[in-house]
Order: structure tokens, then sequence, then C-alpha cells
């Protein structure tokens, strides 16, 4: 299907390193120590390896995958994956808009080339499904500042990473490189309806990034939305 979990574990001991027999005592601990030991699972999607977790760094906690999901359109083109991590997992898109913790959205661009500012304006377009006019019109400034920090093109590797840090607001980095920071909660919140909102790219796709679908069911796309 293209998406898979690996569980890896590796090799505690080897023939040459004990005689099990004059060693028993010894090995009792690590084998218990392994047996109890969490899985190592590792999620890739489409040959893009996706950590499950993303270590604590500076000022902000660790982060955990919270769902990941492969974007299709006209259920042939794979546009890019989008994944969402969170500081404790949430299946319900009202608790996470009310969440104030770090977020992080990130979409991996799997198409050959795109320009930049054609995923901007896709996702202006989609955004405008998930927001009243009013509140087009009260983040008219942000969604502008977001717009014009998609320069130049993307190509498939490329990622994007927008970041929302608590009382400072949301962080875009595109393909390595930091956009700048745009003020406020209420336009990642915004931002992030196009995937989980009530107009979303589509239910599989939303769920996905819920962690409601296994990831194989997450491949399948039923329509041709923009974003």
């Amino acid at each position: 299907m293209g998406i898979r979990r690996t569980l890896t574990v590796g090799s505690l001991f080897s023939s040459s390193q004990f005689d099990r027999n004059r060693h028993f005592i010894w090995l009792k601990w690590p084998l218990l120590l392994l047996m109890l030991a969490p899985p190592a699972w590792s999620l890739t999607i489409k040959g893009v390896d996706i950590p499950e977790v993303l270590p604590a760094r500076d000022s902000r906690p660790e982060l955990v995958l919270n769902g990941a999901a492969l974007r299709t359109q006209y259920l042939l083109v794979n546009t890019y994956i989008g994944e969402l991590y969170l500081e404790k997992p949430m299946q319900s898109a009202e608790a996470i808009f009310a969440d104030d913790g770090h977020k992080r959205m990130v979409f991996h661009v799997l198409m050959k080339r795109i320009s930049a500012r054609r995923v901007a304006n896709a996702l202006y377009e989609a955004l405008q499904l998930n927001i009243t006019k009013e509140e087009q019109q009260v983040l008219e400034s942000e969604i502008n500042t977001m717009i014009s920090m998609f320069e130049g093109r993307m190509k498939a590797g490329d990622k994007g990473e927008i970041d929302y840090i608590p009382g400072l607001g949301t962080r875009v980095r595109i393909s390595g490189k930091d956009k700048g920071i745009i003020p406020g909660k209420a336009f990642f919140n915004a931002l992030l309806s196009v995937w989980i909102g009530e107009n979303p790219i589509n239910r599989t796709f939303k769920e996905g990034i819920l962690g409601l679908e296994t990831a194989e069911q997450a491949e399948i796309n039923e329509d041709g939305k923009d974003a």
C-alpha cells in the first residue's frame, strides 16, 4: 500500500559473546528489559520516513505524532504527506483547536516540482471553506503575510513546517528556511482547519490526521480538491 510500520529491535547478543549455561544469570536482566521495553515503531509513507516523536528542543517540549495522511488528487497524483504533532495525542478536532500547547503541521512534498506560491494559494482556497467571511477579514493581514512567505519552487523531498508557539504565534519554515512568525493563535487554528475543520481536504485525510484511521485507509482519497 506504500504505507507501513516496521518494528525495529536490534540483536542483543551473538553466539560468540556468551555461553548460555555459564552466563544464564547474567542474561536474565537484559532479557527482562527487552521484554518490558516499549516497541520502537517507524512510520513510512510512500518511502518517506516519519518520526513518531520530535525530541524537546530549546523551549519546545517533546512532541508526538498525532496522525499522518497522504494527499492524493484525482486518485492518481500523490501531492504531499501531511503530519500533525502535539504535546499529547488527541482525536477530537475541537480539543486540538482549544489546546494551548505547542503544535506542528508538516507537509512533505511528493510532486516532482511545484510553485511554492501555488501551494500557498491552494491553502488559501481551502482556508476560505473553513472560516467565515468575518474571520477572513480579521485575518486578512496574516493570510497575506503567509502567502508572501511561499516563494520560489518546491520539489519532491522538500517540506514545510508550521509551528504554533504558545504566547508567540505561528512560525513558518519552508524547505529549511525560516520565513518568520505570524502573531496570535487564531491564524494557526484557521490554517489547521484546512486539515481537520468542518470542510477538510477530504474525510479520510482528516481522520488520518486525527489518528482515527489506519495508515492504509488514509491512503485512499475521495475527491480532487486543491490543497
